[in-house]
């Protein structure tokens, strides 16, 4: 729901700012592309300097996971407006008329099918290899679910906010099936900062994480 996008503040974007400076990568899932139609950029020019500074494109690339490809990528700013052409994450499947639509935008790294979604642990492999090192995962919660329960996640920002939403359609940072009974990823707090207006900005430790 875009109308519950922003409740964090500005020291929540400007702490997005900071970690998306600071990654080789952002990946999104289409979900997001689709409804939100991201544009994943560092926006300050303090951060895109300091990028440049460290030898680094102004912008990290962006990534986009899709088992099915349902997003109009054409009409997406994330196709059109990037300084390097983003990379989609899907499966060779599909018919060879929408992967090389596709390749006329992003480029393609094709990794098989699961039930669910892709085989993100070797996705993850593969990105190494192109020298991906630092991945900035914003969501949607799906994915954020599919790569923590995968054990692909080290840490998780969370920003808490003195504000109540309910409703069946507010979005949750985890979705998708949920652990078994018993199982779950637990998390070590590394630290915790009190900001403005009560809000809380936290970071743990996933320790589940697959060492790598």
């Amino acid at each position: 729901d875009r109308a519950l996008h922003g409740f964090g503040g500005a020291e929540d974007r400007d702490l997005m700012e900071e970690l998306r400076s600071r990654a080789d990568a952002v990946m999104i899932g289409a979900a997001t592309v689709r409804d939100e139609n991201p544009r994943l950029r560092v926006s300050s020019q303090q951060w895109v300097e300091a990028r440049r500074l460290s030898g680094r494109t102004s912008q990290p690339r962006a990534i986009v996971v899709s088992r099915s490809l349902d997003f109009p990528w054409h009409e997406r700013e994330l196709f059109r407006s990037s300084e390097t052409r983003p990379l989609v994450i899907t499966h060779p499947e599909h018919p060879d008329s929408v992967l090389n639509d596709l390749r006329s935008v992003a480029d393609l790294l094709l990794v098989p099918a699961t039930d669910r979604g892709v085989d993100l642990p070797l996705a993850m492999e593969e990105l190494s290899g192109l020298g991906i090192d630092q991945l900035l995962l914003e969501g949607g919660g799906e994915l954020n679910f599919a790569m923590l329960s995968a054990g692909l996640v080290d840490e998780f920002h969370l920003t808490l906010c003195p504000l109540v939403f309910g409703g069946h359609s507010s979005p949750g940072a985890f979705s998708g099936p949920g652990f078994a009974a018993g199982h779950q990823a637990s998390l070590a707090l590394l630290s915790l900062r009190q900001g403005e207006e009560d809000r809380l900005f936290l970071r743990y430790r996933c320790l589940n994480a697959t060492p790598r």
